[in-house]
């Protein structure tokens, strides 16, 4: 038994951050920007109104509608974020009792920008293993509340935004989820964010709570470790890259993206994108982007589809599913 995307759903801020407007802020131009990673704007939300909570329910509320459900359905929840806007209770919670999803059962979880990845692969192993029908798995990120806006080699890449998705198990099928997952905590140190939820000084604060990045360490990891994943993924299950029509990745760079194209011999047009528009939403890039293309009429039923991020811990994988 295997859950089959029922619904997508997605919400992005309404306010845009062009590149021409980092230019007030920072040293930094619209071509330098555009050359080294694809993105041109990203939507950052109000901390007031769009907090990570309430940029999940609407997305969530979204999916339930594509899905044609009712929340009442929905016997699990899980959340993936590391930008929570509270410690708890769980965002999950908060969703439930948002959207009226009464009878699931509900938690978070925090894996940095793989988060939707291992989020929808642990809701895939709760329905085969009988513990849920109906999943809503959501990313949702409010990553500009941790940025720091003098640094141009961070501060260019990231943006806010949520994305839903309803998984419903097929009963009628023997096919089982077909996933790997990969960590290695030794790099943890080239991309990482320490909480200032800590007793630490006063002046320890906001250099504590600001993103911290190699940028070409985790470009290499991530050009070189996409790659083997997937091929790895495609040996496992007997997969035949040459048959599948979208793989679906992390928008962290359009770089790395042309990176993994290369190193897989597949071409771009399989490897779609719109980082250029949103920037890397972490734990929301995966399902946002299935959303869109959703919505457009260009994905469609019966598609095979990779799924694949990566981001810190070091942690990376890839999922396999038809549409």
């Amino acid at each position: 038994m295997i859950g089959r995307i029922k619904g997508l759903g997605s919400y992005l801020p309404s306010k845009i951050l062009t590149n021409q407007d980092l230019e007030k802020m920072v040293e930094t131009s619209d071509e330098w920007i555009v050359e080294r990673t694809g993105i041109r704007e990203r939507h950052i939300s109000d901390p007031n109104t769009e907090t990570v909570s309430e940029m999940a329910i609407k997305a969530s509320r979204a999916a339930i509608e594509d899905a044609g459900i009712d929340p009442l359905e929905i016997d699990f929840i899980v959340v993936a974020s590391t930008t929570n806007n509270m410690v708890f209770p769980t965002t999950a919670c908060l969703v439930q009792g948002a959207i009226g999803a009464d009878n699931a059962q509900c938690f978070d979880m925090s894996s940095a920008c793989p988060g939707f990845l291992t989020a929808f692969n642990v809701a895939q192993n709760f329905i085969t293993a009988g513990q849920c029908k109906t999943a809503l798995v959501i990313g949702s990120e409010c990553l500009s509340n941790y940025l720091d806006w003098t640094d141009r080699g961070t501060c260019i890449l990231f943006g806010d935004a949520a994305g839903a998705m309803i998984l419903q198990a097929d009963e009628e099928t023997d096919d089982f989820h077909k996933c790997i997952m990969k960590a290695d905590g030794k790099r943890y140190g080239c991309l990482k964010c320490e909480s200032k939820m800590q007793r630490i000084s006063e002046e320890d604060i906001k250099e504590k709570s600001r993103f911290y990045m190699e940028g070409r360490e985790v470009f290499k990891f991530a050009a070189t470790e996409v790659p083997k994943v997937i091929l790895e993924l495609c040996e496992k299950y007997s997969i035949d890259l040459n048959d599948i029509d979208k793989l679906v990745l992390h928008q962290a760079n359009k770089r790395i993206i042309e990176a993994v194209s290369k190193r897989l011999s597949v071409p771009m047009d399989k490897f779609p994108m719109n980082i250029e528009r949103t920037g890397n939403t972490s734990a929301a890039s995966i399902p946002v982007l299935l959303t869109e293309l959703k919505d457009a009429g260009e994905l469609k039923r019966g598609e095979k589809l990779i799924l694949s991020s990566f981001g810190a811990g070091l942690t990376w994988g890839a999922a396999y599913i038809e549409y």
